[in-house]
């Protein structure tokens, strides 16, 4: 179908997913997409998060992908990688999250049920407490550190502490002495 071409460029960049937000911003209409999706073209993954059906096996950052496009069904909003989960992306301590967390805007709400891995917290991030690891928005290890400590994990903080400090990290003021 030749108005999903210009979704492969996109979603190359993405291990193959993007959302109907996406889409439509390429042309693309959720009718195209639905039809695509009942001939076998795309993946519908969750609600407004589609995969390209021939697209090469998904990496291990699928499950990532999909959980910062799943807030983007009907906003412009792509969640950020967070607390625990951009902890293991920076490879900071050993911890291997049970879920994946997320930050969205304080004033998204999404009324639709989550999905059960996704844990979402609510922040207005600013531009520098934002970088990409792997091509996924992610909060910085400062940031990342802050809302760890936040949470009151005192081993995984630690364990992230010694992390930064061994790779001379930037450490936010107020945890330099933890």
């Amino acid at each position: 179908m030749a108005s999903l071409t210009a979704l492969y460029d996109l979603a190359e960049g993405q291990d193959g997913y993007f959302s109907t937000t996406q889409a439509q911003a390429e042309g693309v209409s959720r009718h195209t997409l639905a039809k695509a999706a009942a001939r076998g073209q795309l993946l519908r993954t969750s609600r407004g998060v589609y995969r390209l059906a021939r697209y090469p096996e998904a990496s291990q950052h699928s499950h990532l992908w999909q959980a910062v496009l799943w807030p983007q069904v009907r906003t412009n909003v792509l969640a950020t990688l967070s607390h625990y989960t951009a902890l293991q992306l920076h490879e900071l301590s050993d911890v291997n999250p049970e879920y994946t967390h997320i930050t969205v805007p304080c004033a998204l709400r999404i009324k639709r049920k989550q999905p059960p891995d996704l844990v979402i917290h609510h922040a207005d991030l600013r531009a520098h407490e934002v970088q990409y690891v792997d091509g996924l928005p992610t909060t910085t290890v400062e940031r990342t550190l802050r809302d760890v400590a936040a949470m009151g994990n005192s081993v995984a903080l630690h364990d992230a502490l010694r992390d930064a400090r061994a790779r001379k990290l930037a450490i936010p003021r107020e945890l330099a002495n933890v």
